[in-house]
């Protein structure tokens, strides 16, 4: 096995003025003792300058990569224990400010301003919730967050609208089909069809969303029925008309795809 060299700081006195050099050993050092406890090595002093040994206390309470408190979009951060530029792998434990719209960078000890991502997209400072502690991994090119709240919702696509921040429903109703036709159309544009539930939901609010034959006539849902082979269908009348139609082999119907946030 190859291990790494390792260089020991030797300290000598005996009354006369300290001395001190480094020795390069090529080879493991192996501590011997008695017990586990004279194998170690003690008297570190605390000290996070780049070029000194670390001490495990200080390693375990992060001090040297936790940022001391930053404000809005670029985040000034000072840690002398990082030395100057960066490099892939660098490690950084930041409190969340509260930031404004736009993308948000990390300029280190006074280097560049380095972006802040979340795979290949920028992070935005209005999706950040204050307080929350980011972990941030320079992967050569930017920092990438490994945390916080990584499930942003999705936009409605164009033709539906926002019901309560959770989904989007179709504005207007599609085509007639029997239910698994009605089912596939929706797959095919990364929709599905609507939940009885989600359907009510929409319908009372269907003049603010500016919703359009809600209540004109039956429209299929994914819900099933107390019936062989049926499904729930919704909205021949008003918000809570609610039965029970085939799902196929009878009548064609129109419907509503849902989308997701």
């Amino acid at each position: 096995m190859k291990f790494r060299s390792a260089i020991l700081v030797l300290t000598f006195g005996c009354g006369a003025p300290l001395l001190s050099a480094q020795v390069l050993v090529d080879g493991p050092i192996l501590l011997t003792g008695p017990n586990d406890a004279a194998k170690q090595v003690t008297g570190i002093p605390v000290s996070t300058a780049p070029a000194d040994i670390l001490s495990a206390g200080a390693v375990q309470a992060g001090v040297v990569r936790t940022s001391p408190a930053v404000t809005g979009n670029s985040w000034l951060i000072d840690l002398p224990a990082m030395g100057t530029a960066p490099a892939a792998g660098t490690h950084l434990v930041v409190r969340a400010p509260l930031a404004a719209e736009g993308p948000v960078n990390v300029v280190l000890n006074g280097t560049e301003p380095v972006p802040v991502r979340r795979g290949s997209v920028d992070l935005n400072g209005s999706d950040l919730v204050e307080g929350t502690m980011l972990s941030l991994v320079h992967d050569g090119s930017a920092y990438q967050v490994l945390n916080g709240r990584s499930d942003l919702r999705r936009e409605c696509p164009a033709g539906m609208a926002d019901v309560n921040g959770q989904f989007c429903i179709d504005i207007t109703e599609r085509g007639s089909a029997d239910f698994f036709e009605a089912a596939l159309a929706c797959s095919a544009v990364d929709r599905r069809l609507c939940s009885w539930s989600e359907f009510h939901g929409a319908c009372l609010r269907s003049g603010a969303l500016g919703l359009v034959g809600m209540t004109n006539n039956w429209e299929w849902t994914n819900n099933s029925a107390n019936e062989d082979n049926s499904v729930r269908i919704v909205g021949a009348s008003n918000c809570v008309s609610a039965g029970n139609g085939l799902a196929s082999g009878s009548v064609d119907r129109q419907f509503r795809c849902c989308f997701t946030r």
